[in-house]
């Protein structure tokens, strides 16, 4: 028994899966990080494992997409073995009289892929069965697609190698005159550093027929001969490697094509692959200098990236970055924020408020006010995109078709406002003769369709390479990345026009023939927010009137297009300004604007989640106008979490919880900071409108916090079948039967 023991411990197999555990840990992280998604044990709250277990492609999920995902899968698996050969290769100098040395590499070197191979597909079965129902046969389909992209990446292997890889004996042929003077030996540089320091023995490998077979001595070959072999395998891979660049940063040009938009899963596999392997030359080709080598690498990228050689600094579109830089200074806020300022854009918007009146006052009745109508809607990617969608569909048809007519503002953040963009825009097409029902299903369909696939390529192809592809609009020129990618595809599902401008809706609006939106975005620099209107709304920047405070409270808000007035703020895109307030970390870049000194902005979610804040500050404003020409205000709050959450119990504590626990609590719970804060200014405004404000919310809720969708850019169908069932939950049924009841007056 000892002695098979011992035969395991020194087989090929078992030693290079110690040598992974023991050397070089960063080539095992990316299959801890693999195996912890498709378990479930990360990134469950942004739908980590539901696009490993559910790859979509062109729509569909099927045989063709899970043979790109083992395409995928195939490179990387290749990459891991070719990086652990060129790092380990030397430590096993019996592989250089091998006939196929990288082949037996790879075989012997697949302990850890075997086992995920089988993890990965035990849990697509598990996943498919439970959640999309698919058939016996519609798996074995899923199964054959993986296997068959995996296989194709071998054999493209197998065939490349085989043709220019080499062994002693082959070396030996064809230098027979010229061995003995080691002139071919001489001709190779070799890095000193990685020298057969240290040899690991082994007593048994698994050959091609995978039968067991014993090693042999190599000590009457010449030791530089061995290093040579090794040295020429490793030129051949780094050789192959170049080739997948050079596909990879091609393939840039399509990013636009659907047929290129691969599931996220095999951009990840690729892009991982992509890391590993230059990570892998760069410890080899500096020994044992290669970790410090590696951070005085990523230390001079990311300082050239502060000169944006690389055009890696995102933007937004249609503004003009080519002239003077706004100025982004207390002096200049309290300028665009005067009290003449907000005078006048207060008088700017009773007209709107009375065009408004007018077209909701029934002539026949002219004595009665109408009710006026806020949508306040909260972020969380497609998630909330469908769920808002859905519930002011549901809500519209209550009234008649006529709820939008009846909304005078709807503000909102992140994933919320992908849905209110395009219904928004659907009714103005309709109030300008177009032939579109808001109740259409296809609606819904398209605000929930994928985007996360275009996005993970274009992290891939572009951004993580260099983003030097450019599009022109209207005169001026942009870098296309992953921001530009997120709003090409939105207008394309859902049908919009990707050059339409805040300013565009900016008559429609005043004329009341459809609600205002008003976007806002959260400065990285220092916490303050972006109000997005083609209309001037000082008065949201700061309190303003006879009893405030004024000069002695700070400003927390800017206006947008008087901010950019001369750099064309009322020619920003819709879709950048719904990008703005959806800039989610590490999804989709940070953009720059035209400031001095540059400001940065991210998601509008940070600040206001639901974008009651705006909402609030509105009905402050307006308040005597509101109280004497309306009957009351009713806010439509649609939100894709629970309120009402019960606390959370905390029966133990660690070490490390104590340490992280006070800044995980300011994260984990921001929402409910969030709702805190809204609940108390609501109420406070509730007494100032003289108990005139209804509150109806819409809650995004599950039978099982397991089976909830996803916060994230793709859903599966499992996710779009919650979030239609919603709909039909006892709380959300209540706030129907309150709207409608409020619709009767």
């Amino acid at each position: 028994m000892l002695v098979l023991l011992k035969d395991i411990y020194y087989s090929f197999p078992i030693q290079l899966l110690l040598l992974s555990f023991k050397r070089f840990q960063f080539l095992l992280f990316s299959w801890v990080l693999f195996f912890l998604v498709i378990l479930g044990g990360l990134g469950n709250s942004v739908g980590a494992p539901s696009v490993f277990l559910d790859p979509e492609y062109l729509g569909h999920v099927g045989y063709l997409s899970f043979a790109i995902v083992g395409i995928g899968f195939g490179i990387f698996y290749v990459t891991w073995n070719v990086v652990s050969y060129i790092l380990h290769s030397h430590r096993f100098p019996f592989m250089a009289s091998l006939q196929y040395p990288l082949g037996m590499f790879f075989i012997n070197n697949s302990i850890i892929p075997l086992v995920f191979i089988i993890s990965y597909l035990a849990s697509v079965i598990h996943f498919q069965q439970k959640y999309e129902f698919q058939t016996t046969l519609d798996l074995l389909f899923d199964a054959m697609g993986f296997f068959a992209g995996f296989v194709l990446v071998l054999l493209v292997t197998s065939v490349y190698f085989n043709f220019t890889n080499v062994n002693t004996g082959s070396i030996l042929q064809a230098n027979k005159e010229n061995i003995r003077r080691k002139k071919a030996v001489k001709r190779v540089l070799f890095n000193e550093s990685m020298e057969t320091e240290h040899l690991n023995r082994v007593d048994f490998y698994i050959t091609n027929k995978l039968r067991l077979r014993h090693t042999r001595t190599v000590e009457h070959y010449d030791s530089r001969l061995h290093r040579l072999v090794f040295r020429r395998h490793h030129f051949n891979a780094f050789i192959a490697f170049i080739i997948i660049l050079g596909f990879l940063t091609a393939s840039g040009f399509y990013l636009e094509k659907p047929f290129f938009q691969i599931p996220i899963v095999a951009s990840g596999f690729l892009f991982v692959s992509i890391i590993m392997s230059l990570f892998g030359m760069f410890l080899y080709w500096t020994g044992g200098w290669g970790a410090a080598a590696i951070i005085v690498f990523l230390m001079g990228a990311n300082y050239l990236t502060k000169f944006d050689v690389f055009g890696s600094k995102s933007t937004v579109y249609g503004i003009n970055y080519d002239t003077v830089q706004a100025d982004y200074s207390m002096k200049n806020f309290r300028a665009l924020s005067s009290n003449g300022d907000i005078e006048h854009d207060r008088q700017y918007f009773i007209n709107i408020l009375e065009n408004w009146k007018r077209k909701n006052t029934d002539p026949r009745n002219p004595n009665k006010k109408p009710m006026m109508y806020f949508i306040n809607v909260s972020g969380g990617g497609l998630r909330s995109g469908m769920f808002v969608t859905s519930i002011i569909q549901k809500s519209d048809s209550l009234a008649g078709n006529k709820l939008f007519d009846k909304t005078f503002m709807i503000s909102g953040a992140s994933g919320g406002m992908f849905g209110v963009t395009y219904l928004r825009e659907l009714f103005l097409r309709q109030k300008q003769g177009q032939p579109v029902s808001l109740q259409d299903s296809i609606i819904i369909e398209n605000v929930s369709r994928d985007l996360l696939n275009p996005i993970a390529l274009s992290i891939l192809n572009n951004d993580a390479l260099l983003p030097y592809h450019k599009f022109e609009l209207g005169g001026k020129k942009y870098y296309k990345d992953r921001g530009y990618i997120f709003e090409r595809f939105f207008c394309d599902n859902t049908g919009l026009d990707f050059e339409k401008t805040i300013g565009d809706y900016q008559k429609p609006e005043y004329d009341a023939l459809v609600p205002l939106v008003i976007y806002h975005t959260t400065v990285i620099n220092d916490s303050r927010r972006f109000f997005i209107s083609p209309h001037p709304v000082s008065f949201l920047m700061r309190p303003y009137g006879s009893d405030s405070l004024d000069e002695a409270l700070d400003i927390d808000a800017i206006d947008f297009c008087r901010m950019f007035e001369k750099q064309g703020g009322r020619n920003l895109l819709v879709s950048s300004a719904m990008r703005m307030d959806a800039t989610f970390p590490f999804i989709l870049p940070n953009p720059v604007l035209p400031t001095n000194p540059p400001t940065y902005v991210m998601d509008g979610g940070a600040l206001d989640n639901f974008g009651t804040e705006t909402a609030i500050r509105f009905l402050k404003t307006f308040r005597d106008w509101i109280n004497k020409n309306t009957a009351g205000v009713v806010i439509i709050q649609i939100r894709d979490t629970e309120k009402l959450d019960e606390p959370e119990a905390i029966t133990q504590r660690t070490l490390f919880n104590r340490l992280t626990d006070p800044l995980g609590t300011v994260y984990n719970n921001m929402e409910n900071m969030h709702d805190f804060l809204t609940d108390q200014r609501l109420n406070d405004m509730d007494e100032e409108l003289k108990g005139k404000i209804h509150f109806v919310m819409f809650e995004y809720t599950a039978e099982k916090e397991e089976d909830k969708a996803a916060m994230s850019m793709h859903l599966t169908s499992r996710d779009k079948n919650d979030i239609r069932r919603s709909l039909l939950r006892a709380n959300n049924q209540a706030a129907f039967n309150k709207l409608r009841a409020i619709l009767k007056y």
